[in-house]
């Protein structure tokens, strides 16, 4: 069974108005712009809610989820035959035309520099994972998305997120989705 890490010795909240943001730099200007001038913007127009984890110094590292919904296109894979069987995957009656999946997207996930490869991503990822599940008590959402750096994509690999299709294989930005019904529960 999943469970939360524990975050000790470091604090762990959702932003709030007036919060004075601690030092941050993750090596990304827009990531770092996102965080001191928009994500406050983005949470009071309910486009995005932006978590935080600081020590007594500097801001670590911070994400910010949404919600979202996965378009299933068949001009996005390669063959029909393809997005059928991606289709019939996702969902158990595609006769019924569901089109779009419901989704918590990651809108931006971004980790100091000084304390990169800590660990703190995959804590990151594990309390988005287990926010969805607890969300699923009440609303339904079947898998977490994110539109992931090309310097991301191992990392997210590595916690069992998938690509959604190849046409993006050369871009600089790939779609990629974690299926919350491959959970052990």
């Amino acid at each position: 069974m999943l469970k939360r890490n524990s975050l000790e010795g470091l604090s762990f909240f959702q932003l709030k108005e007036n919060y004075p943001i601690k030092p941050f730099d993750c090596g990304d200007d827009d990531l770092n712009d996102f965080l001191f001038n928009k994500a406050l913007l983005y949470q009071k127009e309910l486009l995005a809610t932006t978590f935080i984890v600081e020590n007594e110094e500097r801001t670590l590292g911070y994400y910010s989820v949404l919600n979202d919904s996965l378009q299933l296109k068949e001009e996005d894979f390669p063959s029909k035959s393809k997005y059928k069987k991606f289709l019939s995957y996702l969902i158990p009656h595609p006769k019924r035309h569901l089109k779009s999946v419901p989704a918590v997207k990651i809108g931006r996930l971004a980790i100091d520099k000084t304390y990169k490869g800590k660990g703190l991503g995959m804590v990151f990822i594990r309390n988005i994972i287990l926010d969805c599940v607890e969300l699923n008590r009440k609303i339904a959402c079947r898998l977490i998305t994110v539109d992931a750096y090309k310097d991301a994509l191992p990392f997210y690999q590595r916690l069992g997120f998938e690509f959604l299709t190849e046409k993006d294989e050369q871009e600089d930005i790939r779609q990629m989705f974690f299926d919350l019904t491959n959970l052990d529960n």
